[in-house]
C-alpha cells in the first residue's frame, strides 16, 4: 500500500512540473488600433486579455479593457481593439489567461512598449513623378514585384 501512495505522490509532483504554460502574447500595432494574440493550440478553449495603457494595473480588476475570446481565427486567439490607437512611447500593461483542458492558466505582469519600429513607411515613385507613401504597422512582410 505504501508503494501506491509513493507512486501517487510522484505522479502528482510530475503533473505539477509539466503544467501548461500560457504562450507569450504577440502584440501588433495596427493602423486601426492594436491586437494581442496567442496561437490556437489543441486543448485551448478560451483566451482572455486584460489591459491598460501607460498605467500599471494595481490588481486583477484594475484594467481599461477585459475580453474573453472563445473562437480562434486564422490559427490564433486574438483580442482586437479598433477604438484605441497606440502611439510611439506608449506602454501597454496587460495580463492574459488561456483555458487549457478546462483549467485557467495566467501570464501576469506583462508589458509592451510601442516604439518607432512598429510603423514602416515606403515611398513609391509613380511613372509620372508623383509620390505615394505606404505606411504599415506591426511586423510586416513586403513582397515587391518589378515588371
Amino acid at each position: 500500500m505504501s508503494s501506491l501512495v509513493y507512486l501517487l505522490l510522484v505522479a502528482t509532483s510530475l503533473g505539477a512540473i509539466v503544467a501548461y504554460q500560457v504562450p507569450e502574447a504577440t502584440v501588433k500595432v495596427t493602423a486601426q488600433g492594436f491586437e494581442v494574440s496567442i496561437p490556437a493550440e489543441p486543448g485551448v478553449s478560451l483566451f482572455a486579455f486584460h489591459g491598460k495603457v501607460n498605467e500599471e494595473m494595481d490588481d486583477l480588476s484594475d484594467q481599461t479593457w477585459a475580453a474573453d475570446i472563445v473562437s480562434p481565427r486564422n490559427g490564433r486567439f486574438t483580442y482586437r481593439n479598433r477604438n484605441h490607437r497606440l502611439q510611439a512611447g506608449d506602454t501597454l500593461y496587460y495580463w492574459t489567461t488561456a483555458r487549457y483542458n478546462g483549467i485557467d492558466y495566467h501570464n501576469y505582469n506583462r508589458k509592451y512598449k510601442v516604439g518607432q519600429g512598429d510603423s514602416q513607411r515606403i515611398d513609391l515613385q509613380g511613372s509620372k513623378g508623383g509620390s505615394q507613401p505606404i505606411i504599415a504597422n506591426g511586423p510586416n512582410t513586403f513582397n515587391i514585384y518589378v515588371q
